[in-house]
């Protein structure tokens, strides 16, 4: 029983180094939005926007510029790979609360 704690410990660290190495986050999806013709009609102008829920479960959306949709993207990946660590602690923890009865 005390190598099984001893066990699911060094899982947890490992799980808590995982997530200290994410770096920044963001929540939320990157959409790209098309705007009317101009008034030539040669071409459509085309923005970015980071939509996402904020305080109170409303929906937030702000403008991300062409140069920084790359990085919207990726803080989008850590956020997701922040929620599954966190499921894993969450399962991991439980097992070692199991493991103290």
């Amino acid at each position: 029983m005390q190598d099984a704690k001893i066990g699911i410990r060094r899982k947890i660290g490992k799980e808590l180094a995982k997530l200290a190495k994410l770096g920044p986050m963001l929540k939320g999806t990157v959409s790209k939005v098309e705007l009317g013709i101009k008034k030539t009609g040669a071409e459509r102008r085309v923005s970015f926007i980071l939509t996402y829920k904020g305080k109170g479960n409303k929906t937030r959306t702000i403008y991300i510029g062409k140069k920084r949709v790359p990085d919207a993207k990726k803080m989008i990946g850590n956020y997701k790979k922040m929620k599954c660590i966190v499921e894993r602690l969450v399962e991991l923890n439980v097992q070692l609360f199991k493991l103290k009865e």
